[in-house]
C-alpha cells in the first residue's frame, strides 16, 4: 500500500512541474515580444526622426536658395544684364525723347496700339526721332492655353532683336498682323519663328528660340520691372511721362515731335522741324 500511495504522488509533482514550466515559457515569449515590441518602436522612432531631419533640411535648402540673388541670365547683344528693355532709334542721351512702351503679344488692344501707331513708330525710330525703349511683357501667359504665350513671344523678340534691331520691329509688326485670340493656344514655336524668318532672322535666332534663351530675361528682368510702372498692356511713356492718347492716330508721334524729336535727317521736314521748335 505504501508503494502504491507513492506512485500517485510522482505524476501530481510531474504535473506541477509541466505547469510552472509552461509558465516558464510564457514568460520568457511575453519578454521575448516586449523587446521586440521595444526594438521596433526604436527603429520606427529613429526612421521618423531621420525623415524629419531629411524634409527639415530641404526645406531649409529650399529657403537658402529662394533667398539667394538670381544668377546672370542671357541677354541679347547690346542689352546689359540689368536693362529691361530693348533700344531703337536715337543713340542713348542723344537728347532726344524717350519714348518708352510695355507690349504683350498677346494683348487684343497692343494689336490695336500697332495698328494705329506702328506706321509712325516705324517712321520715328528710321527718322532717329525718339529714343525708344521697347518692354515685352509676360502679362496674359494665363490668357493661353499653354500658359506661356506672352512669355515665348517676347523672349523670340528678344531672340530676333539680337541679331538685327530694324529686324525685331518688323517681326513685331507680323506678330501683331497675326495675332492669335485669347484663350487659344497662341501661336506654336515654329510659327513664331516662320515670322522671324520672314523678318530675316537667321538660323541663330531659331535655336535661341527653340531654346527659350532669353525667356528667363523676360520673366527675371523686363517683365518685373514693367510691373513697377503698370498692371497692363499698353502702356506708354514720353520722357517719364505717361502718355494716354496714343489711339488717337498720328497723336503719338505729334507728342513726341513736341518733346523734342526733330528728325535727324539733314532735311527733315517741315513737320518735324515745327515739332521741334514747339
Amino acid at each position: 500500500m505504501a508503494a502504491s500511495g507513492s506512485s500517485k504522488s510522482a505524476p501530481s509533482k510531474s504535473a506541477q512541474e509541466r505547469r510552472e514550466a509552461q509558465r516558464d515559457a510564457l514568460r520568457t515569449q511575453r519578454r521575448a515580444e516586449l523587446r521586440r515590441q521595444r526594438t521596433v518602436r526604436n527603429v520606427v522612432i529613429a526612421a521618423i526622426a531621420v525623415v524629419a531631419l531629411v524634409i527639415a533640411g530641404g526645406v531649409g535648402f529650399l529657403i537658402y536658395k529662394s533667398q539667394q540673388p538670381a544668377g546672370p541670365v542671357a541677354t541679347p547683344a547690346g542689352v546689359s544684364e540689368d536693362q529691361p528693355y530693348l533700344t531703337f532709334g536715337a543713340p542713348e542721351g542723344s537728347g532726344k525723347p524717350v519714348l518708352e512702351m510695355h507690349l504683350d503679344f498677346m494683348c487684343p488692344v497692343c494689336g490695336q496700339f500697332e495698328e494705329i501707331n506702328g506706321e509712325d513708330l516705324q517712321t520715328m525710330v528710321d527718322n532717329e526721332e525718339v529714343t525708344l525703349h521697347l518692354v515685352p511683357r509676360k502679362i496674359l501667359d494665363t490668357m493661353s492655353t499653354t500658359g506661356d504665350y506672352s512669355t515665348r513671344s517676347a523672349g523670340a523678340m528678344a531672340a530676333v532683336y539680337g541679331e538685327d534691331p530694324a529686324a525685331a520691329l518688323t517681326f513685331m509688326q507680323l506678330m501683331f498682323a497675326n495675332q492669335p485670340a485669347e484663350r487659344s493656344p497662341g501661336l506654336t514655336d515654329e510659327e513664331i519663328w516662320s515670322y522671324a524668318e520672314e523678318a530675316g532672322a537667321s538660323e541663330e535666332v531659331k535655336s535661341a528660340i527653340d531654346g527659350d534663351t532669353y525667356q528667363p530675361w523676360v520673366r527675371q528682368v523686363a517683365d518685373p520691372y514693367a510691373a513697377d510702372k503698370a498692371q497692363g498692356t499698353p502702356y506708354v511713356e514720353i520722357d517719364g511721362t505717361q502718355f494716354q492718347e496714343w489711339n488717337a492716330p498720328g497723336a503719338m508721334r505729334e507728342a513726341v515731335l513736341a518733346a523734342g524729336g526733330e528728325s535727324a535727317a539733314s532735311d527733315g521736314g517741315g513737320a518735324a522741324s515745327d515739332g521741334g521748335e514747339g
